[in-house]
């Protein structure tokens, strides 16, 4: 039998959706308030992502990150105006505005599980598989989406790790059970996700270990995809011992 790890977010539902739709509001409320005062967009966007990216040292992938980013953009936005043409448009009311639309991306409860992921899920249990998850997420939040989504019913909770930060090879092997005397065993061991270090850092544990890609492209700094055969869809990852599929539905033929 075999071991999966699977990734949640853009793998077995999507919600980068989310991230996204928090900037696309955060971008144009920033024009509502600045109006003509407002610098060209791909300023606003270089500068935003920035400020989270050096957040992102200290937050990792809490919630409050993007709202904070967002709350110190809008701060950078005031002194230029102030700076510019001499109005103080800072307004307390508009920083709450902006912690809501940050948090926007943390709203579990829009989330839906993609077409055939519990199927696939169903299946490989049904079949004596075990089933592991690993995601980057904010710990507090987790065990609320957790529940929401149902997860439990494919994961159970020995099998089941959440990091703040990026995975590691110690997270596979944490979450999974790995040990050196795995590597004499008839088991395979695969890493299931829609990101590189989804998958990466598993490879790195044993040559025992596959990888099973799904990319989806990410506004993330630290997540971001490459232009593949298409403009919408990531490249394929180059390693010998993984393998690249459109959709989670795949996954079966592939095993």
């Amino acid at each position: 039998m075999s071991i999966f790890v699977f990734d949640g977010d853009d793998t077995l539902w999507m919600n980068e959706w989310q991230y996204s739709e928090a900037y696309s509001n955060f971008f144009s409320y920033m024009y509502e308030i600045f109006e003509g005062k407002t610098p060209a967009l791909h300023l606003i966007w270089e500068r935003y992502f920035l400020i989270e990216s050096e957040l992102y040292k200290e937050w990792g992938v809490k919630q409050g990150r993007v709202a904070e980013a967002m709350v110190k953009m809008y701060q950078d936005l005031c002194k230029r105006v102030k700076f510019e043409f001499g109005e103080d448009v800072h307004r307390f009311e508009h920083e709450e505005q902006i912690r809501k639309i940050g948090d926007q991306p943390f709203d579990y409860e829009r989330l839906k599980w993609l077409p055939g992921a519990k199927e696939v899920l169903g299946k490989l249990k049904n079949d004596g598989h075990t089933l592991c998850f690993l995601s980057s997420y904010d710990k507090k939040v987790f065990p609320k989406k957790a529940e929401f989504l149902g997860l439990h019913d494919f994961f159970d909770k020995k099998h089941v790790r959440i990091t703040e930060f990026k995975k590691t090879k110690e997270d596979f092997i944490a979450v999974s059970g790995w040990c050196q005397n795995c590597s004499s065993s008839d088991s395979a061991w695969y890493a299931v996700g829609n990101g590189e270090s989804d998958v990466r850092p598993a490879l790195e544990v044993s040559d025992k270990w596959r990888g099973i890609y799904i990319p989806h492209g990410s506004t993330s700094q630290y997540f971001r995809g490459k232009r593949g055969m298409d403009y919408w869809t990531s490249t394929s990852i180059d390693h010998p011992r993984a393998v690249t599929i459109r959709s989670i539905g795949e996954l079966l033929s592939v095993i």
